[in-house]
């Protein structure tokens, strides 16, 4: 008998990783453990590591926004940058 482990992860779930722009309220979610495809020019500081989480539509996101809009702005630029407590999210297409 195997011991339980907790609720298993959705099957779309990959690893992300929560940066911050060093303490600002700039936050970002991209694949890429190193960060290297964060914009440099959006970040005045330096991107800091604050958190892995698996990212998919049934995980929960350690951040107040649901994961739709951050697997759509990976998709489509590697990143999703948003500012906590602007009261708005944005995706980083234009």
């Amino acid at each position: 008998m195997r011991p339980a482990t907790g609720p298993a992860l959705s099957d779309d779930a990959r690893p992300a990783f929560l940066f911050q722009c060093g303490e600002s309220n700039l936050w970002a979610v991209t694949l890429d453990e190193t960060g290297a495809l964060l914009p440099k020019d959006a970040c005045e500081a330096e991107w800091v590591l604050r958190k892995t989480f698996p990212l998919g539509v049934h995980e929960p996101v350690p951040a107040p926004i649901d994961p739709e809009p951050i697997i759509r702005g990976i998709d489509a630029d590697g990143y999703y940058l948003w500012r906590q407590g602007s009261g708005q999210t944005h995706a980083t297409s234009q």
